[in-house]
């Protein structure tokens, strides 16, 4: 991954510095054409109109290249550093200790900052306890015992079907909230994961897991996103940038496993969509 990396950051570079450069020329060029024509004739005018279309050539195949080869890539990248470098969980400053008392907090609070909220419903066949919308914000929250890697796919793919199907939706940022009591390990390997969609990654979906028995929360924290605001905020009952205290110091297993994984991250793989994180 760092080779790859290192490519995508100097390809950048190149590209932005390529832009730069025509963008500078081409502002002194419209100022100073008319007095080149005047002062040195037509031949030095065409030289350097041929000059500002060569840049621009440039500098247009330099940002179609890097779209084309390394936009979906950076971002794929940037969420797995973040997967790997993020603390392993956080803690809850909420003091609720049962499943049913956490939810009811949550839910309070949520309509207290203007989230239209709902409860019990049936979405693609599953039970939600509960679902907050609000603007371009939307909470879908499940109580449950023990979860398990399956729970975690499932509502997770039934709130992307209902943000994206059901409500039209094609930007915003969405939590699905799970409050348990205990979580199976195979599940926390998807606590740091994001869903983006849409061509600009318009719409994110991201998971954040409760354990009530030992006030931990699960979630991606490390970088400053709306997803991360929103679970910091309603979750967590805390704000923002979080501190100290409510960071464990714990590596997650899967994060040693993903880092250890992505050592050996094939560029073909990925563009054939054959290479899985999870």
């Amino acid at each position: 991954m760092e080779e790859v990396r290192k490519k995508q950051k100097l390809f950048k570079r190149i590209m932005r510095i390529a832009v730069i450069v025509t963008a500078v020329f081409l502002f002194v060029y419209i100022g100073i054409s008319p007095n080149v024509q005047n002062a040195f004739g037509g031949r030095a005018y065409l030289i350097l109109n041929y000059v500002s279309d060569i840049l621009v050539v440039i500098s247009l195949a330099l940002v179609l290249i890097y779209y084309s080869k390394y936009s979906k890539l950076e971002y794929f990248l940037s969420d797995v550093e973040g997967e790997i470098n993020d603390c392993g969980y956080y803690f809850t400053a909420r003091e609720e200790k049962s499943i049913d008392d956490y939810f009811n907090a949550v839910c309070s609070d949520l309509q207290s900052s203007g989230y239209a909220l709902e409860k019990k419903l049936e979405l693609s066949e599953l039970e939600f306890d509960a679902r907050a919308l609000k603007s371009k914000e939307f909470f879908y929250i499940v109580c449950i015992d023990t979860l398990e890697k399956s729970d975690v796919i499932a509502y997770l793919d039934a709130a992307v079907y209902n943000t994206t199907a059901v409500n039209l939706k094609r930007k915003g940022n969405c939590v699905v909230l799970f409050i348990c009591s205990d979580i199976e390990e195979a599940a926390l390997s998807l606590s740091k994961a994001v869903t983006a969609m849409g061509k600009k990654n318009q719409l994110k979906f991201t998971v954040a897991f409760v354990n009530v028995s030992n006030g931990r929360v699960y979630f991606s924290g490390l970088n400053p996103t709306k997803c991360q605001q929103m679970t910091a905020n309603y979750v967590m009952n805390c704000s923002l940038p979080i501190k100290d205290e409510f960071k464990g110091s714990e590596k997650l297993e899967f994060q040693k496993e993903l880092e250890e994984k992505m050592k050996h991250f094939d560029m073909k793989e990925f563009k054939n969509g054959t290479f899985s994180v999870h």
